[in-house]
Protein backbone atom coordinates (compact mmCIF):
# COMPACT_ATOMS: atom_id res chain seq x y z
CA UNK A 1 0.00 0.00 0.00
CA UNK A 2 2.89 2.34 0.83
CA UNK A 3 4.29 2.14 -2.43
CA UNK A 4 1.26 2.16 -4.43
CA UNK A 5 0.92 5.88 -2.49
CA UNK A 6 4.56 6.97 -3.53
CA UNK A 7 3.85 5.26 -6.95
CA UNK A 8 0.73 7.62 -7.64
CA UNK A 9 2.25 10.31 -6.09
CA UNK A 10 5.45 10.05 -8.87
CA UNK A 11 2.84 9.89 -11.80
CA UNK A 12 0.97 12.84 -10.60
CA UNK A 13 4.36 14.86 -10.27
CA UNK A 14 5.41 13.86 -13.55
CA UNK A 15 2.14 15.05 -15.04
CA UNK A 16 2.29 18.47 -13.09
CA UNK A 17 6.09 19.08 -14.39
CA UNK A 18 4.48 18.14 -18.19
CA UNK A 19 1.38 20.27 -17.72
CA UNK A 20 3.64 22.98 -16.25
CA UNK A 21 6.07 22.76 -19.17
CA UNK A 22 2.92 22.67 -21.67
CA UNK A 23 1.62 25.99 -20.03
CA UNK A 24 4.83 27.76 -20.04
CA UNK A 25 5.59 27.01 -23.80
CA UNK A 26 2.10 28.07 -24.48
CA UNK A 27 2.48 31.42 -23.04
CA UNK A 28 6.18 32.14 -24.36
CA UNK A 29 4.12 31.23 -27.43
CA UNK A 30 1.49 33.51 -27.49
CA UNK A 31 2.69 36.54 -25.80
CA UNK A 32 3.47 38.51 -28.58
CA UNK A 33 -0.14 37.83 -30.45
CA UNK A 34 -1.60 38.80 -26.70
CA UNK A 35 -0.01 42.02 -27.06
CA UNK A 36 -0.91 42.89 -30.47
CA UNK A 37 -4.62 41.93 -29.83
CA UNK A 38 -4.31 44.44 -26.53
CA UNK A 39 -2.83 46.99 -28.79
CA UNK A 40 -5.31 46.80 -31.52
CA UNK A 41 -8.36 46.92 -28.79
CA UNK A 42 -6.65 49.85 -27.34
CA UNK A 43 -7.16 51.62 -31.06
CA UNK A 44 -10.90 51.23 -31.32
CA UNK A 45 -12.54 54.04 -32.72
CA UNK A 46 -14.77 54.04 -29.42
CA UNK A 47 -11.77 54.13 -27.47
CA UNK A 48 -10.21 57.23 -29.10
CA UNK A 49 -13.12 59.05 -28.56
CA UNK A 50 -13.81 58.21 -24.87
CA UNK A 51 -10.07 59.31 -24.76
CA UNK A 52 -8.89 61.98 -26.97
CA UNK A 53 -12.27 63.45 -28.82
CA UNK A 54 -11.29 63.97 -32.38
CA UNK A 55 -8.42 61.84 -32.34
CA UNK A 56 -7.64 59.42 -35.67
CA UNK A 57 -5.56 57.32 -34.00
CA UNK A 58 -3.22 56.61 -31.29
CA UNK A 59 0.76 56.60 -32.09
CA UNK A 60 3.54 54.91 -29.53
CA UNK A 61 5.09 57.17 -27.67
CA UNK A 62 9.00 57.40 -29.25
CA UNK A 63 10.93 57.79 -25.76
CA UNK A 64 11.41 54.34 -25.12
CA UNK A 65 13.93 55.06 -22.48
CA UNK A 66 11.62 57.53 -20.74
CA UNK A 67 8.80 54.58 -20.63
CA UNK A 68 11.65 52.03 -19.39
CA UNK A 69 12.23 54.45 -16.25
CA UNK A 70 8.49 54.90 -15.80
CA UNK A 71 8.02 51.69 -15.96
CA UNK A 72 10.96 50.81 -13.06
CA UNK A 73 9.72 53.24 -10.73
CA UNK A 74 5.83 52.56 -10.87
CA UNK A 75 4.82 49.03 -11.19
CA UNK A 76 1.15 50.23 -12.10
CA UNK A 77 2.03 52.00 -15.62
CA UNK A 78 1.15 50.59 -18.81
CA UNK A 79 1.97 52.74 -21.55
CA UNK A 80 1.77 56.28 -23.36
CA UNK A 81 0.23 56.01 -26.73
CA UNK A 82 0.33 59.68 -28.51
CA UNK A 83 -3.36 60.77 -30.28
CA UNK A 84 -3.24 62.42 -33.37
CA UNK A 85 -5.79 64.00 -35.67
CA UNK A 86 -6.24 62.86 -38.97
CA UNK A 87 -3.52 65.48 -40.41
CA UNK A 88 -1.00 63.70 -37.99
CA UNK A 89 -0.62 66.35 -35.48
CA UNK A 90 -0.05 65.51 -32.10
CA UNK A 91 -3.29 65.77 -29.57
CA UNK A 92 -1.96 65.41 -25.83
CA UNK A 93 -1.22 61.89 -24.62
CA UNK A 94 -2.67 58.93 -23.78
CA UNK A 95 -1.51 57.42 -20.30
CA UNK A 96 -2.42 53.57 -19.76
CA UNK A 97 -2.31 52.82 -16.23
CA UNK A 98 -3.69 50.16 -13.83
CA UNK A 99 -5.61 51.42 -10.09
CA UNK A 100 -3.28 51.53 -7.34
CA UNK A 101 -5.93 50.35 -4.83
CA UNK A 102 -7.60 47.44 -6.12
CA UNK A 103 -11.40 47.51 -6.64
CA UNK A 104 -13.80 44.93 -5.00
CA UNK A 105 -12.85 42.85 -8.12
CA UNK A 106 -9.48 43.67 -8.62
CA UNK A 107 -7.57 46.32 -10.08
CA UNK A 108 -8.96 48.74 -12.67
CA UNK A 109 -6.86 49.40 -16.25
CA UNK A 110 -8.05 52.91 -18.00
CA UNK A 111 -6.50 55.34 -20.54
CA UNK A 112 -6.50 59.12 -19.88
CA UNK A 113 -6.44 61.44 -22.29
CA UNK A 114 -4.30 64.82 -21.19
CA UNK A 115 -4.62 67.81 -23.91
CA UNK A 116 -1.62 70.05 -24.59
CA UNK A 117 -3.23 72.27 -22.29
CA UNK A 118 -2.81 69.62 -19.32
CA UNK A 119 -6.09 69.24 -18.95
CA UNK A 120 -8.01 65.78 -18.84
CA UNK A 121 -10.00 65.17 -22.10
CA UNK A 122 -11.27 61.82 -21.43
CA UNK A 123 -11.07 58.30 -19.94
CA UNK A 124 -11.76 54.75 -21.23
CA UNK A 125 -11.73 52.09 -19.10
CA UNK A 126 -10.22 49.16 -20.42
CA UNK A 127 -9.90 45.90 -17.75
CA UNK A 128 -12.56 46.00 -15.06
CA UNK A 129 -13.43 43.30 -13.04
CA UNK A 130 -15.86 44.56 -10.42
CA UNK A 131 -19.68 43.33 -9.72
CA UNK A 132 -21.80 43.79 -12.81
CA UNK A 133 -24.62 46.26 -12.15
CA UNK A 134 -23.06 48.28 -9.43
CA UNK A 135 -19.68 48.22 -9.02
CA UNK A 136 -19.14 48.61 -13.36
CA UNK A 137 -21.00 51.63 -13.05
CA UNK A 138 -17.68 53.12 -12.85
CA UNK A 139 -17.04 52.69 -16.27
CA UNK A 140 -20.19 54.76 -16.94
CA UNK A 141 -20.46 58.60 -18.16
CA UNK A 142 -22.31 59.81 -15.19
CA UNK A 143 -19.07 58.90 -13.35
CA UNK A 144 -16.19 59.01 -15.38
CA UNK A 145 -17.33 62.34 -16.78
CA UNK A 146 -17.12 64.02 -13.57
CA UNK A 147 -12.74 63.96 -14.15
CA UNK A 148 -13.49 65.26 -17.76
CA UNK A 149 -12.03 68.87 -17.86
CA UNK A 150 -10.21 68.87 -14.51
CA UNK A 151 -7.14 70.61 -14.66
CA UNK A 152 -4.09 68.63 -13.64
CA UNK A 153 -2.10 71.23 -11.85
CA UNK A 154 -4.60 70.54 -9.33
CA UNK A 155 -4.77 67.93 -7.09
CA UNK A 156 -7.49 65.39 -7.50
CA UNK A 157 -8.66 63.97 -3.92
CA UNK A 158 -11.46 61.35 -3.59
CA UNK A 159 -12.94 64.75 -1.91
CA UNK A 160 -12.85 66.16 -4.98
CA UNK A 161 -15.68 63.02 -6.57
CA UNK A 162 -19.03 61.76 -6.50
CA UNK A 163 -18.50 58.31 -5.17
CA UNK A 164 -20.90 55.96 -6.77
CA UNK A 165 -22.88 55.00 -2.91
CA UNK A 166 -22.61 51.12 -2.60
CA UNK A 167 -19.45 50.80 -4.61
CA UNK A 168 -17.20 52.69 -2.63
CA UNK A 169 -14.58 50.18 -2.89
CA UNK A 170 -14.84 50.59 -6.93
CA UNK A 171 -14.89 54.00 -6.99
CA UNK A 172 -11.92 54.39 -5.09
CA UNK A 173 -9.78 52.30 -7.14
CA UNK A 174 -11.11 53.95 -10.45
CA UNK A 175 -9.86 57.28 -8.78
CA UNK A 176 -6.53 55.98 -7.80
CA UNK A 177 -5.90 54.88 -11.76
CA UNK A 178 -7.13 58.36 -12.81
CA UNK A 179 -4.75 59.84 -10.01
CA UNK A 180 -1.35 57.21 -11.32
CA UNK A 181 -2.10 58.42 -14.71
CA UNK A 182 -2.07 62.24 -13.78
CA UNK A 183 1.03 61.49 -11.26
CA UNK A 184 2.85 59.69 -14.53
CA UNK A 185 2.07 62.99 -16.65
CA UNK A 186 3.01 65.61 -13.89
CA UNK A 187 6.16 63.93 -13.14
CA UNK A 188 7.62 62.69 -16.87
CA UNK A 189 5.60 64.10 -19.40
CA UNK A 190 4.43 68.08 -18.07
CA UNK A 191 7.18 69.65 -19.15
Amino acid sequence: MKNNIVKLGGVLCLISAIAGGVLAFTNDFTKDKIAEVELKASLDPAVLEQVMPGSDTFLPYEDTALIDTIKADNAKFVDIMVPVDGSGNQMGYAIKTWSTVSGFGGDIELFLGVSPEGKITGIAVTQLSETAGLGTRVAEPDFKDQFTGKDLTVEISESDVNMISGATISSKSFTSAVSNAVNIYKQYLNK
